[in-house]
């Protein structure tokens, strides 16, 4: 996904972003020295966040075609997923959250490598 690096046109808007990532805080650091992203990024290894916001989990979805397309147009992007980190059936989420709490976007991933288009994002900024 391609929204950390839209960090300034967040920060124009007001917004700042905060990552949640599986696994030990070790891989958090494996995954900010990866991408160099600067945003805080915090360490879930219990997975409670995942499961608070209702995220999907599962093997099969590596068998759609989603997830191949998915696989396929990150490549063609110049993604190259060397190593897995946490929990490869774990698949996330985007929230963008009010200052006053309620939410204003929620998108769940259907499969790994899903994303939702960074514009909708922005737009419910």
């Amino acid at each position: 996904m391609q929204l950390y690096r839209e960090a300034v046109v967040l920060q124009s808007r007001g917004a700042t972003l905060h990552l949640v990532g599986i696994g030990s805080p070790a891989v958090i650091q494996g995954f900010r020295a990866d991408t160099g992203i600067t945003a805080p990024v915090y360490a879930d290894p219990t997975f409670a966040t995942y499961r608070a916001l209702g995220m999907r989990r599962g093997t099969a979805t590596f068998l759609s075609f989603g997830f191949l397309r998915n696989a396929w147009r990150a490549r063609r992007a110049g993604y190259r997923n060397v190593s897995i980190a946490g929990d490869p059936v774990q698949h996330g989420g985007v929230l963008v959250v009010r200052q006053d709490g309620s939410v204003a976007y929620r998108y769940l991933s259907r499969t790994a490598g899903d994303h939702p288009p960074v514009r909708d994002i922005l737009g419910a900024l």
